[in-house]
């Protein structure tokens, strides 16, 4: 598969138009504020928008659509959960975090523990990224390998460059307006399919559902007492909801877009924004799943029973198949600029995530702006070489397993979401707490969430525990332990915790 060359030129000019905002953006900075927060200005509607966007990335947009074609919809009913991240983030992490003049998320820990937690916990995530760095350069590299023909390790060389050069030159800013452009790229790539799929077919969604059903993929259950069994309802539910909580209350990623904003109310607003746009958009990819698997079946000529055996593992090659091969001339040069804004707008996120928990938890103090800014932007062109690596030696790895995008990335990938999530919200809830009570539910939680997301290939399970249920035990499990080793260790002071804790003091 080859693309046409106006699609190359639509790509080439997309890749143009983002280091040109990078360059932009650099003439305006001044400082590391500028650098890492945007002046801690950043409107909130953009704010929220970059958070999803970030999250978001090529993982999410090829293994949404391909978890539904291989497996059913199971998956998609996470979607309902959501909004519940709301209430919890805006009442009890963002009041306390935006009272606090920090630049990195673990800073936060370093002031409520001591510095070795700080140092563990910006240790952790910067670990935690580059892998998923890696993953979001895989799958993106993996998609436009499969449409333009181009090799896989050329197209991860690539995108990796390009991405680490508009991050490290334009800081924050760009991050964000880059972010949002994308954003509204994804949403029109993921869009285009199913009605593309509607003018092709001459269907539309109940005729999906019906070919889909025949197949036995609306088939879902609803709980499961076995832990081995891969997906059900109320278990992704569960895993949903409790990564929403996680990721927004326990990376800096994240906490680093609410920290850009001007006020609690600012950085609520966000939130808000995020949510909502989380469910359209997702909601959007699953439809494209759906369409996807109904065009197929009707191209094939085969009973649906025997298409379905031959085509479920390939699921997450559907997707750019159908862009490289069905759509118009343009058009999927405009889909194949979504996937790659999908991968660039998590990559650049992450980059210069990293770039910040280094200089500020590591760096120390500098002398002058300008010497501070070029070790700040030599860090993150570091950080982004550091993911090309990874993405190289995740390539090779996925050759050899027969896992898909979302198996990577929930064995992968979530092994310390839980546990860093737990640091953060055993410091805000649990005055009590101090830091080894803290490090003794992270370490408890670090060694569940490793368990059931290796079972069989390091515990020699003879099937595996399904990943969905290692953020929900291990953020449980690590916050009940912390929570009595309050009443076990010695606690920390008033004085120590004054304006950490959920509570001290209202913020509005």
């Amino acid at each position: 598969m080859n693309l046409n060359p106006i699609d190359i030129l639509v790509i080439i000019g997309y890749m143009g138009c983002l280091s040109l905002i990078g360059i932009y953006f650099s003439r305006r900075q001044k400082s590391r504020d500028e650098y890492f927060l945007g002046d801690r200005k950043v409107f909130w509607f953009l704010a929220g928008g970059s958070v999803l966007a970030t999250i978001l990335s090529t993982i999410s947009y090829l293994s949404v659509p391909g978890e539904v074609i291989r497996y059913g919809f199971a998956y998609c009913f996470g979607l309902i959960v959501a909004p519940l991240v709301i209430p919890i983030v805006n009442r009890i992490l963002i009041p306390t975090i935006k009272g606090l003049e920090i630049t990195s998320a673990y800073e936060y820990v370093g002031r409520r523990f001591d510095r070795g937690t700080g140092t563990l916990a910006s240790t952790l995530f910067v670990f935690r990224t580059l892998i998923w760095s890696g993953i979001i350069i895989y799958t993106a590299s993996f998609a436009f390998s499969e449409i333009s023909g181009l090799g896989l390790f050329t197209t991860i060389i690539l995108l990796g460059i390009i991405t680490t050069f508009y991050t490290s030159v334009g800081g924050f800013r760009t991050v964000i307006w880059t972010d949002n452009l994308q954003l509204w790229i994804l949403l029109a790539g993921a869009l285009s399919i199913p009605i593309y799929v509607y003018y092709l077919v001459g269907t539309g969604p109940m005729g999906w559902w019906d070919t889909f059903s025949e197949a036995g993929r609306g088939e879902m259950q609803i709980f499961s007492f076995d832990p081995t069994v891969r997906i059900t309802i109320v278990g992704i539910m569960l895993n949903i909801l409790f990564w929403n909580i996680c990721a927004n209350g326990g990376d800096q990623v994240a906490i680093q877009r609410y920290l850009s904003t001007p006020s609690v109310k600012a950085a609520r607003r966000s939130v808000w924004v995020y949510a909502w746009s989380n469910v359209v958009l997702y909601t959007t990819l699953a439809v494209c799943g759906l369409a996807l698997f109904a065009f197929y079946a009707h191209i094939s000529n085969l009973p649906v029973a025997e298409f379905q055996a031959k085509i479920a593992p390939e699921g997450d090659r559907l997707m750019p198949r159908f862009i490289a091969q069905q759509l118009p001339t343009g058009v999927s040069g405009l889909v194949m600029a979504a996937l790659l804004s999908a991968a660039m707008s998590s990559l650049s996120s992450a980059i210069n995530s990293i770039s910040g928990v280094l200089t500020t938890h590591f760096g120390g103090q500098r002398k002058g702006p300008r010497r501070g800014l070029l070790l700040d932007k030599g860090v993150a062109a570091g950080a982004g070489v550091l993911g090309i690596g990874v993405a190289v030696i995740i390539a090779v790895v996925m050759s050899r397993t027969d896992w898909n995008i979302l198996d990577l990335s929930g064995r992968v990938n979530d092994v310390f979401v839980g546990p860093i999530a737990v640091l953060f919200f055993g410091g805000i809830l649990f005055r009590r707490v101090g830091p080894q009570a803290i490090l003794l539910g992270f370490f408890l939680a670090a060694s569940v969430s490793l368990f059931i997301s290796f079972s069989k290939e390091w515990f020699g399970m003879e099937r595996a525990i399904s990943w969905m249920w290692g953020i929900p035990f291990s953020f449980t499990l690590g916050m009940i332990v912390a929570g009595l080793g309050g009443f076990l260790f010695r606690r920390p002071s008033p004085e120590q915790i004054q304006g950490l804790t959920f509570g001290d003091r209202n913020r509005t």
